[in-house]
C-alpha cells in the first residue's frame, strides 16, 4: 500500500487542540477505537490520531494510524517533563534517542535520525521566544520522581525529557520500517516533582477521572496551586509544540 501521508501519535486532548488551532479545517473520523483528525497542508495529508496516556494505548494507535492512512513519516509528538537542568518551561526537545524506562532499568527502543531536522527548525524558527533542542526521550509507564530518573540514566544522555508514549510509538516505527520523528515540549521542568500519582488521578485505563482528581485534591489540599501552575505551563508548551509541528510538517 502507497504511503503518501505524514502521521502524527498525540496523547491527550490539552495536547492536540493547539495544532488543530493552528492546521485549522480538519475533519473527524474514526480509526478503530481512536479517534483521527485528517489535514490537508502544502498538499500533503496529516493524520493525527489520539491515542490517550501510557505505552499500550500509543503502540496499538500508531498500529491503527499505519493501517488506516499509511504514512511516510510518523512523529510522536506531546508534552513531558525535564529531567536535568538546562530545559525551562516552553522549550522544545526534538530526540535523536528514544529510551524506555522499565522495571530493569533503561534500554534503547530506537535511536532517531533528527539532526538535519532539528537544525531546519532550529533556524527557521529562531524568532521564537522559546528554545528548541535536541534532547532525548525517555518514556515510563507511570509519573516516577525526576531525582530517581536523573539517577538511572546516564550522564552522557543529552536533555532527557520524561513521557509515557514514545518509546512505544518508536518500536512500532522500527519494526515496521517508517522514519520517526519525537517531538516533546516541556511541561514542567527539572526541579518540579509532581506530587501525586496516576493511580490518584485515573482509572485502571489511565483515563483522568474529574472525580479523583477532586478527591485528591481534597485529601491533599496543596495539589491544587501545582495543577494550576502546571495547567498555565502546559498552554505555553501545548502553543509552543504546535508552532514547531506545523513548521516540521512542511519541511519533513
Amino acid at each position: 500500500m502507497k504511503r503518501d501521508s505524514i502521521g502524527i501519535v498525540m496523547a491527550m486532548q490539552e495536547e492536540i487542540r493547539p495544532i488543530l488551532r493552528r492546521l485549522g479545517r480538519h475533519r473527524k473520523e474514526q480509526a478503530g477505537r481512536f479517534p483521527v483528525y485528517i489535514f490537508q497542508a502544502d498538499g500533503r495529508q496529516i493524520t493525527l490520531i489520539e491515542s490517550g496516556m501510557g505505552t499500550k494505548k500509543a503502540s496499538e494507535a500508531t498500529e491503527e494510524l499505519i493501517s488506516y492512512a499509511p504514512p511516510r513519516i510518523l512523529i510522536s509528538a506531546g508534552l513531558g517533563g525535564g529531567v536535568r537542568k538546562g530545559l525551562d518551561v516552553g522549550d522544545v526537545v526534538i530526540a535523536g534517542q528514544a529510551l524506555a524506562l522499565r522495571k530493569g532499568g533503561i534500554s534503547t527502543a530506537a535511536t532517531l535520525e533528527n539532526e538535519s531536522m532539528l537544525r531546519v527548525l532550529s533556524e527557521s524558527l529562531a524568532g521564537h521566544p522559546f528554545r528548541i533542542e535536541g534532547g532525548t526521550t525517555v518514556t515510563t509507564r507511570s509519573i516516577v520522581h525526576k531525582g530517581r530518573a536523573d539517577q538511572l540514566i546516564a550522564r552522557e544522555v543529552v536533555n532527557p525529557v520524561l513521557d509515557m508514549e514514545t518509546s512505544a510509538v518508536a518500536e512500532t516505527a522500527a519494526r515496521i520500517g517508517i522514519p520517526l520523528f519525537a517531538v516533546r515540549a516541556i511541561s514542567d521542568a527539572a526541579g518540579e516533582e509532581l506530587l501525586f500519582s496516576l493511580d490518584e488521578i485515573t482509572d485502571q485505563e489511565l483515563n483522568i477521572r474529574i472525580s479523583k482528581v477532586l478527591i485528591s485534591i481534597a485529601k491533599k489540599p496543596r495539589i491544587l496551586s501545582q495543577m494550576l501552575r502546571l495547567a498555565k505551563n502546559a498552554k505555553l508548551a501545548g502553543n509552543n509544540l504546535a508552532i514547531v509541528l506545523e513548521q516540521l510538517i512542511l519541511v519533513a
